[in-house]
């Protein structure tokens, strides 16, 4: 699986052939490889939506589902009401009180944080990754493995962290134009130059489709579920 920020620009580039497979170690090229199976996802303002994800190709490794940022793999809800599953949790409410609150069945929730518990040394290590690789401070409360029952709050702490990390390492600064070059200037911006390295160095790790850049403003639960590579939840048939 391979999230997309921008499904029709994902999908207008992979036509043309102008999308690297972004698996780590891979490199080859995309080509369009049918659809996947269709599904209907509930949002978090208890509307539908039939959902049908782009597939691809890799011609130097295998066949992707191209999933958009705030869809999980086959899972019924999206990534907004998991997301709002998941911090009442870690915050304390039992799954039958965090069901009643995003309007799930009790069954379901039970479920997703089953899944994210048992997931969460590996969300930890991911977002503990990408704070260092920012160039913040991880979280006090993260660490490998996590404190009996703190699985989930460590998780989502770790995740916002690295989110708030992310979201900063691509600050930009507003800076303004030079009225003439001074003797020893050269006119080129070598600020924005190494903050564009460190953007795309930062993105190689995400396993993310993002050919208009709108993942520099992508927030919330979409950002988080990036920086998890899709696996907030391990994929599941059910809900």
């Amino acid at each position: 699986m391979i999230t997309v920020v921008d499904p029709d620009a994902a999908r207008t580039a992979l036509a043309a052939g102008e999308v690297a497979c972004p698996q780590p170690g891979c490199g080859g090229l995309l080509r369009p490889w049918s659809k996947a199976r269709a599904r209907r996802v509930r949002e978090r303002d208890g509307t539908s939506v039939l959902l049908r994800p782009d597939r691809a190709r890799c011609r130097a490794c295998r066949s992707h589902v191209l999933l958009p940022a705030r869809f999980l793999p086959r899972r019924g809800y999206d990534v907004h009401v998991v997301g709002a599953a998941l911090l009442a949790a870690a915050e304390g409410a039992g799954y039958r009180q965090v069901a009643a609150a995003v309007d799930v069945p009790a069954s379901t929730v039970r479920g997703w944080l089953t899944s994210a518990r048992a997931r969460s040394t590996t969300l930890v290590a991911g977002a503990l990754d990408l704070i260092r690789a920012a160039g913040q401070d991880p979280p006090g409360p993260a660490r490998l493995p996590a404190r009996a029952g703190w699985q989930l709050p460590e998780a989502v702490a770790a995740l916002a962290t690295a989110a708030r990390g992310y979201a900063l390492a691509l600050a930009r600064p507003i800076r303004p134009p030079l009225r003439r070059l001074l003797p020893g200037q050269t006119g080129i911006d070598y600020l924005r130059l190494i903050a564009e390295r460190h953007r795309l160095a930062l993105q190689a790790g995400l396993a993310v489709i993002d050919p208009t850049g709108l993942l520099d403003d992508l927030r919330g639960w979409p950002l988080i579920n990036v920086i998890a590579r899709g696996g907030l939840l391990a994929p599941s048939p059910d809900g």
